[in-house]
């Protein structure tokens, strides 16, 4: 019982104070910038600020950035830094797109709709309605983020390695859609076909892909 009990108590200290209380200084998280450093590899990190607030530190070059083109343009000209080892850069636009496509009412609904649509075709004819359901907005998005990617490519120099996370999916439309059912907003959706979409959005939403390549 004063084992369960102290167990409890370190927990909420670690929910109150973070997860690293109570930890050994040498076991805390460490940022991947400082062990590089201590490697003797210089980074730099291309971002928005609230980014390199929380992942930058003095050993690296902190680059703020506003748009993608900016983390574009800044990116090629850190490639060409012959003492920095390690870049970090994150484009932006596809998310900002799912973030207002999920403030939209209409393209919301039709977003559940889809997916409620979706939930009676084959694991085939699922994925090639999808693709061909791509709007013209997406596919814009989409275009300029790969023309982006192999600019970055190109720049590159000869051997170096070239690593592409994705990250998660539509999270901002499953985020929108816990939203509505928490706080039962009131909406043209109905409760029920929310959440009979909700699953399969969260389930794709958790998918994420890094592909890796370099540069001959």
């Amino acid at each position: 019982m004063e084992d369960a009990r102290a167990a409890l108590e370190l927990a909420i200290l670690k929910i109150k104070n973070g997860p690293d209380f109570g930890s050994q200084p040498s076991l805390s998280r460490r940022k991947l910038t400082s062990i590089l450093h201590e490697s003797g590899k210089k980074c730099s990190l291309i971002d928005d600020v609230s980014v390199l607030e929380r992942y930058s530190d003095t050993s690296c070059n902190s680059i703020a950035v506003f748009s993608d083109d900016d983390a574009l343009s800044r990116s090629m000209k850190e490639v060409k830094n012959d003492k920095v080892s390690f870049i970090w850069t994150q484009f932006s636009g596809l998310i900002s797109y799912y973030r207002r496509r999920a403030q939209d009412p209409e393209k919301l609904k039709s977003c559940v709709a889809e997916a409620i649509a979706l939930k009676t075709c084959d694991g085939k004819t699922a994925s090639k309605k999808a693709k061909r359901q791509i709007c013209p907005e997406l596919k814009e998005v989409l275009c300029q983020l790969d023309k982006k990617i192999r600019e970055l490519y190109v720049a590159l120099p000869d051997n170096a390695m070239l690593i592409i996370c994705t990250g998660h999916g539509d999270t901002p439309l499953v985020q929108r859609l816990h939203k509505m059912l928490h706080h039962e907003e009131n909406t043209i959706e109905t409760r029920e076909s929310i959440v009979q979409a909700l699953g399969d959005l969260q389930a794709q939403a958790e998918v994420a892909l890094c592909f890796c390549c370099v540069k001959h």
